[in-house]
């Protein structure tokens, strides 16, 4: 048998992978057996979405070199990822664009809020939720930059799709700890200030409070749900 030569274009970090790929990826993983994550049918799409390798191409791949991609996309997506404050996409027209996160949280507009906790807990939707968070840059420098307003995601929601996955893992990352470090901080103050004042007015602040605190938890505990089921990759080493 004459021996098979494939060029097989290899992610080398989460970077290299875009976020419709991973977008897929959940997709398919999502209709597969929740006690047969690891399998190889999950294997060879994972070839397929990261690699662009066709079901035949994979099958032709020696065994030693289809372990070897398999434990790089694993590495990949083992990596820590950040808040990354700033990145640049390069459009079908050669045309290159910095796309800046939201600069002021405080500032953040109503509608910027309600489209983000529409979208953020949904993969299916994240691309809109990174159309809200990130817009291009229009002015300033470094980290003292200024993004273009916000026009609904209509507008960047398709670019989007073609941004680094590690963005929008390091973005959604960074709302879940800023929530989480905010509702203990929320809590906490409201806890002291209150004993101060005895349980019984403890008991009615915490009443009083208590709708917004559940909500507010609500969205926290589903960030967190998103963060853990979704399987960033899973692989069956032969």
């Amino acid at each position: 048998m004459p021996v098979v030569e494939l060029e097989v274009s290899i992610p080398q970090d989460l970077s290299a992978i875009k976020l419709h790929q991973y977008q897929k990826y959940l997709s398919v993983a999502k209709g597969v057996d929740e006690g047969d994550k690891n399998n190889e049918f999950l294997n060879l799409k994972a070839l397929e979405i990261f690699c662009g390798l066709s079901l035949k191409d994979s099958y032709n791949l020696p065994v030693s070199m289809f372990e070897s991609v398999l434990k790089q996309l694993s590495d990949c997506f083992g990596e820590k990822t950040d808040l990354v404050q700033r990145f640049k996409m390069t459009g079908s027209d050669g045309v290159t664009a910095e796309f800046g996160f939201i600069p002021n949280l405080d500032k953040m507009t109503f509608g910027e809020y309600i489209d983000l906790e529409s979208y953020i807990t949904d993969w299916d939707n994240m691309h809109k939720a990174m159309a809200v968070m990130y817009r291009p840059i229009v002015g300033g420098k470094k980290h003292l930059y200024e993004i273009e307003p916000y026009e609904g995601t209509e507008r960047w929601a398709d670019v989007m799709k073609d941004a680094p996955v590690n963005v929008a893992l390091g973005a959604i990352v960074f709302f879940y700890r800023l929530g989480s470090k905010l509702s203990r901080y929320t809590m906490n103050s409201l806890l002291e200030e209150e004993q101060k004042k005895g349980n019984t007015v403890l008991k009615e602040a915490l009443e009083e409070n208590g709708v917004g605190i559940s909500q507010y938890m609500d969205l926290l505990e589903a960030m967190s749900t998103n963060l853990s089921q979704s399987p960033r990759f899973h692989y069956t080493p032969a």
